[in-house]
């Protein structure tokens, strides 16, 4: 038996299954090179569990089953996250990964229902293989290949983490990434939007050093030279717009009818087609209140595609952010630039679940306690809200808890086993108002996956408030932090969420209760130093006492910080501040969430919910009101603000004239709505339907979910139906305007 061995040393920068092996690609320390290892040593598992062990050994042996597993085992295991002894189950290895909720549809039509219960099933194989080897996306790591060349049994890779890198580190480095940006443009022929049937009008490629333009008269060729341009310019990462809903679907069809499809390889495997038509569509989703679209993926494998118009990581903390939460997450790239924030969370508490031997549902099934009317009352009430005072505030102090709900559930133990647990029915740890008992024996997945993210968010805000720091790191740790506040803001809705596989709303419960508790204590504080609270909403806190100066501020900040065992901070002292009231009813009706005020320190505006804070607002709208406020922070007083209003009345003019001498950009103009259900399914004619219907009559149907961009061309038309009242942005031309 000949045995050889090599190793590598660099970036975990991709990784997939193909069949039974895994796939990984390491940019390389010496040459920044890529290069592709395989592990044929490990496949993807399932776990099957019943209360039969019978019916565990009949499933090993269904040929139905056998098809799809390579081998079984029974292994022993935590079956639920609330079990104190290990049961024994039944391990099925794949011998293609990507089988697994094939394999699970088929053990459940098999039984009766409930029979069987399956774990570890909707796991990506990467991440399961992440969490086994406790590694994870971008290690700096040294990784040894080992493999028997007499009886071709494969390759076997080692790996060593510890020792280069580890997920808690703060400076770590990571090499330089070869970017391009595609952009894709067919040549429109039947209609005004863009069709699978339209031939390419031309792909251009942008680096850092150039652009290279591709087109021509045969798609077959254009498609040829995007291959070779491709594997010549080698990139670890592509950037499109809309390339899993359109970009790469339209060039797969293009290369189908042309007949061309071996050719079109963008990836990094030589012999593999990788992009082609979505097997699927995209999904809706609901979530905080809103419809959300997320079409079907198209991963290039060896390379990292990153669509712009399908990353909400990407959007709000850049590529820095992308790297931290596909590290601590241990999500590959591909998945983790597309992911919720809720799968994010959820991929970070499964490690934590493996790392503990703790198998994790396929299909949640953690039931909340029993509750009668009269304990219901009490118990569902939601965070604390003071309602502010409406009007203009002088001299007011914010103080917010830092990430409180997270911090709550870290340090309170508050997590779906061990809220009202059954080992420890006589703890000492409760949950205010209701009494309920929390574990004292384990420290719960939740609050076990909470702490990284909150610790390393603290270290980076630490960093960033540091005079050493250049500001070109201050970037990418405020990056950073901003990725993991992210994941800090949804992990409380998260706990209380159905699908949550850790989580209940036993559990959600107890964190608003105590966050109730800690926001009254707060107040308490304030008022036996003296101040008045003008508003408190769930974490946040704003008072006033005559005369109070920042010392007064910051010895109140202490106050409440030691007897909350929360830390908090002061953001500052307003020179004005206000409250608005409700626009829909009374006006004395306050609304806790909408409010601005300029900072004494620094005169800097601190906005909320106004218009110019909406993502649906035109940008010629929020220019106009970020104008008006600008001028107005001007004011130290509010008699000074009062004088400041005939500036006031300009800026409104200005803008006004802007409209009537058409000197506004048509991109400044345009409303942005994500729709809440199917574009057919708008029945009522107002402004959006009219957009829809033009879309719709040029062959395009919009899902729940996805983003409707249309200006208003004529919003008084005596017909109400009538298509010029409102045109679609991609519909928009001279005759439009």
């Amino acid at each position: 038996m000949t045995t050889t061995t090599t190793s590598t040393t660099g970036w975990l920068f991709d990784a997939y299954p193909q069949g039974d092996r895994m796939i990984f690609w390491i940019k390389q320390e010496k040459d920044g090179k890529i290069v592709k290892l395989e592990d044929n040593s490990w496949s993807h598992s399932i776990y099957v569990a019943s209360d039969n062990k019978h019916n565990l050994a009949s499933v090993a042996k269904d040929e139905r089953v056998s098809s799809f597993i390579k081998r079984y085992e029974f292994v022993k295991k935590y079956e639920k996250i609330i079990d104190k002894t290990k049961s024994e189950v039944l391990k099925l290895t794949l011998t293609n990964s990507s089988q697994a909720q094939k394999l699970a549809k088929c053990i459940m039509l098999g039984g009766r229902f409930g029979q069987f219960h399956l774990y570890n099933v909707d796991i990506l194989p990467a991440q399961s293989y992440f969490y086994e080897h406790d590694i994870f996306p971008l290690a700096f790591c040294q990784v040894t290949v080992s493999g028997d060349v007499d009886d071709n049994s494969g390759s076997r890779l080692t790996w060593s983490c510890k020792d280069y890198d580890d997920v808690w580190s703060i400076d770590y480095r990571l090499p330089k990434f070869k970017t391009i940006h595609l952009s894709i443009r067919p040549l429109k022929q039947e209609s005004k939007l863009p069709k699978f049937t339209d031939k390419i009008d031309s792909i251009s490629i942008r680096n850092e050093n150039e652009i290279i333009e591709i087109d021509g008269t045969d798609d077959a060729q254009i498609l040829f030279s995007l291959t070779e341009i491709m594997s010549a310019l080698d990139p670890d990462f592509v950037f499109t717009e809309g390339g899993d809903s359109f970009g790469f679907p339209y060039l797969a069809h293009r290369a189908k009818v042309n007949d061309c499809s071996n050719i079109l390889v963008l990836g990094r495997e030589p012999f593999r087609a990788t992009t082609r038509k979505p097997i699927k569509d995209g999904i809706t989703y609901f979530s905080y209140g809103r419809m959300h679209y997320r079409p079907s993926s198209t991963q290039l494998f060896g390379r990292v595609h990153i669509d712009k118009h399908n990353s909400f990581i990407l959007d709000e903390a850049g590529m820095e952010g992308l790297y931290e939460v596909a590290r601590i997450c241990r999500m590959p790239l591909h998945n983790a630039s597309r992911a919720t924030i809720g799968r994010c969370m959820s991929s970070l508490q499964c490690y934590h679940a493996s790392v503990n031997d703790i198998l994790i549902p396929w299909k949640s099934a953690f039931a909340e306690h029993f509750k009668t009317y009269s304990q219901l009352f009490v118990a569902d009430r939601g965070g604390m809200i003071f309602e502010p005072r409406t009007g203009v505030h002088e001299q007011v102090g914010e103080l917010d808890f830092s990430s409180l709900y997270p911090s709550i559930m870290c340090a309170k133990n508050l997590s779906g086993e061990t809220v009202l647990c059954a080992c420890c029915p006589e703890s000492k740890l409760r949950v205010p108002e209701l009494g309920w008992h929390i574990c004292e024996k384990k420290i719960g997945i939740v609050p076990q996956s909470l702490e990284i993210l909150l610790k390393k968010r603290a270290q980076y805000k630490q960093l960033l408030k540091s005079p050493h720091t250049d500001p070109k790191t201050k970037q990418v740790y405020d990056s950073r932090q901003g990725s993991l506040k992210w994941i800090l803001v949804t992990s409380f809705g998260y706990l209380g969420y159905s699908n949550s596989k850790f989580g209940n709303i036993d559990a959600h419960i107890a964190t608003c209760a105590f966050d109730r508790q800690v926001l009254l204590k707060a107040v308490r504080v304030a008022e036996s130093h003296g101040f008045r609270v003008l508003h408190g909403i769930v974490d946040s806190i704003w008072v006033v006492k005559q005369g109070a100066a920042r010392e007064d501020y910051l010895k109140l900040k202490e106050a409440i910080k030691q007897n909350t065992g929360f830390a908090i901070s002061f953001e500052g002292i307003y020179k004005w501040v206000a409250f608005v009231h409700s626009k829909r009813s009374n006006k004395h009706i306050p609304v806790p969430n909408r409010y601005f005020g300029v900072f004494e320190d620094d005169s800097s505006l601190k906005v909320r919910g106004l218009e110019m804070r909406r993502r649906d607002n035109p940008p010629f709208f929020d220019k106009f009101q970020a104008e008006v406020l600008k001028v107005i922070a001007k004011g130290n007083t509010i008699e000074e603000v009062m004088m400041l209003m005939p500036q006031v009345k300009d800026v409104l003019n200005k803008y006004v004239q802007l409209l009537k001498d058409r000197k506004v950009p048509l991109q400044e103009l345009v409303f942005t709505k994500q729709l809440s259900k199917d574009s057919d399914s708008y029945v009522v004619n107002t402004i959006e339907s009219t957009s829809l219907r033009q879309l719709a009559a040029e062959g395009r149907m919009l899902r729940a979910g996805e983003v409707l961009q249309y200006v208003i061309t004529d919003y008084y038309s005596n017909n109400k139906s009538s298509s010029k009242r409102a045109t679609p942005i991609e519909m928009v031309d001279d005759k439009s305007t």
